[in-house]
């Protein structure tokens, strides 16, 4: 476990073995480090990976369509009393009461899923392969930890959006670095010190993280693996930015 103390040395910038730039040190590098760790990652763990996402995908679903067809159930009931200039307003506000509640029930599940992958995150950076169990609950640090970053980002985007961006990006790192042993409030701290320090590639490697998230959202498998990719890479990022190589994810 690595100390959790927000307070780092800054990379060295000389070269590396190789002649490959240092960890920490080099924008293309530390981006390319950390889409081939999270990449490999996946490759090399389908099965976890892949049944874990099956499953909280299918809970997922099961919340969503149940609160859709129980908010039209409710909505429809009263029908008999819909006239031509008829206007449905509390049926439709009931319909969305129970959409919303559907999906506040959805949360704490992602945050389970969340923090199991930081537990499987940390298990492959140590070199070995998360099972199943082990990629389908994480420890109550990174879900208090997760819950607290959703729940900044979240206050920020319903002030106008633009502060729950910035939120975003500043604990961005806050997961991986709750995964490597800080506590929850001392996460955000090592986080937010970390992008501050390194604002220019955090902002670059939210961007990348978004494009491809749009992209593995349109099939099915990357909607099965998305959040365990968004924590590998990030994870990835947070070891180079703290001036540590990446290892190669063990193989089967």
């Amino acid at each position: 476990m690595t100390d959790p103390s927000p307070h780092f040395a800054p990379p060295s910038r000389s070269p590396h073995h190789g002649g490959a730039p240092a960890p920490g040190t080099d924008l293309a590098a530390d981006l390319g480090a950390g889409l081939r760790f999270a990449g490999t990652a996946l490759l090399r763990n389908p099965v976890a990976y892949l049944v874990v996402g099956f499953i909280y995908c299918a809970i997922y679903a099961v919340i969503v369509i149940g609160g859709m067809i129980g908010g039209f159930a409710a909505m429809f009931s009263r029908t008999d009393q819909w006239t031509a200039d008829y206007i449905p307003v509390a049926e439709l506000l009931l319909f969305l009461a129970i959409m919303v509640g559907a999906l506040l029930l959805a949360i704490p599940f992602s945050l389970m899923w969340q923090s199991a992958s930081g537990r499987a995150a940390e298990i492959v950076l140590q070199g070995g392969r998360p099972t199943v169990s082990q990629a389908l609950v994480g420890p109550w640090r990174i879900i208090l930890t997760s819950l607290l970053y959703s729940l900044i980002v979240m206050v920020g985007m319903l002030l106008f959006y633009v502060p729950g961006l910035i939120a975003a990006v500043l604990f961005m790192f806050a997961i991986p670095a709750s995964a490597r042993g800080a506590a929850p409030i001392a996460a955000l701290k090592e986080s937010f010190a970390l992008v501050r320090a390194n604002l220019g590639t955090a902002i670059v490697a939210y961007l990348v993280l978004s494009v491809i998230l749009s992209v593995g959202a349109m099939v099915v498998v990357g909607i099965l693996v998305m959040t365990p990719f968004i924590v590998l890479f990030e994870l990835g990022m947070y070891e180079r930015l703290r001036g540590r190589e990446l290892p190669e994810p063990a193989r089967a």
